[in-house]
């Protein structure tokens, strides 16, 4: 939906029928529906953990970004009831996101505590200022790590996007998603990484390790407006095993990156708290907002 004034555009609101027949597993593993007791619902604002919400032109003050989402929530709310949705959910809202969470307080949305939203500040200094910043504990733990890749010959680079390297990748994404109970095939997988990468045109990275010239770990890395978010990811455990890859790629190889890029926070999203955690990622809390309508 998108609203707007005279002839410009001031904001937008994506929105979802979710319903026992929508095949997406990552969305049912992630646990906001099971207490919800009615389907079908209307997902409001994205599907993005933590950032869930409407979109506004930047140079609208609070008092007409305010507006602005009011009148999208409005819209949803109506479209749910036509539809015959008996819900309005936005799936994951950040705790600081107080304008949007004053606007459905407002409209009598309900909040729930969502799961813990992980992001990082990358340090400057790239890999070797990452590593300095943790306590002496944690930083011999990072070293005997980065010791093990290259003893391992692990080499990780992030490299553009592109068609080729989609189609490398698609299969150990598919493997990754499989492991973790969620049905995908490397078609799908490729759609989806090759329209973000269409519509972000130069904005899509792949953190990529390889052993000679074998994949073995991959990072799909969005960088928007100085900060980035990591999305797919997959993993090949057979030719890696007892290598610590996934830290590699998810950590240690995009620092240098961020360093580069001057970028100021790192997405991690949710789960696998405890990793995150300890490779220095913090934790927003997010909430589930619904209302029955």
């Amino acid at each position: 939906m998108l609203a707007g004034a005279n002839g410009m555009l001031l904001g937008g609101l994506p929105t979802y029928r979710f319903d026992s027949q929508t095949a997406d597993d990552e969305m049912w593993a992630d646990g906001v529906f099971p207490w919800i007791d009615v389907l079908p619902a209307r997902l409001a604002g994205g599907l993005y953990d933590g950032h869930t919400g409407a979109l506004t032109q930047q140079y609208l003050n609070d008092e007409s970004r305010r507006e602005v989402v009011d009148r999208l929530f409005v819209e949803a709310e109506e479209i749910a009831r036509r539809n015959r949705e008996p819900w309005v959910v936005c799936r994951c809202v950040d705790s600081g996101d107080t304008l949007l969470r004053d606007v459905l307080r407002a409209r009598d949305y309900l909040e729930v505590p969502g799961p813990d939203h992980l992001v990082l500040a990358p340090p400057p200094g790239g890999l070797d200022g990452y590593t300095r910043a943790f306590p002496s504990r944690y930083r011999n733990m990072v070293r005997r790590e980065l010791r093990k890749l290259r003893d391992g010959g692990v080499a990780v680079s992030v490299e553009p996007l592109t068609p080729d390297l989609i189609r490398t990748v698609a299969p150990i994404i598919v493997n990754q998603e499989h492991k973790h109970g969620i049905e995908e095939d490397s078609d799908a997988v490729t759609g989806a990484l090759s329209l973000l990468r269409r519509a972000l045109k130069q904005s899509t990275y792949g953190v990529v390790a390889r052993i000679d010239d074998r994949v073995v770990g991959f990072m799909e890395l969005v960088v928007y407006r100085g900060n980035a978010w990591g999305r797919y990811i997959g993993f090949d455990y057979e030719a890696a095993v007892s290598l610590p890859v996934y830290f590699g790629v998810v950590f240690y190889g995009v620092m240098d990156f961020a360093a580069e890029h001057n970028l100021g926070m790192l997405d991690y999203s949710v789960t696998t708290e405890e990793a995150k955690r300890s490779r220095g990622c913090r934790a927003r809390t997010t909430f589930r907002v619904l209302k029955a309508v």
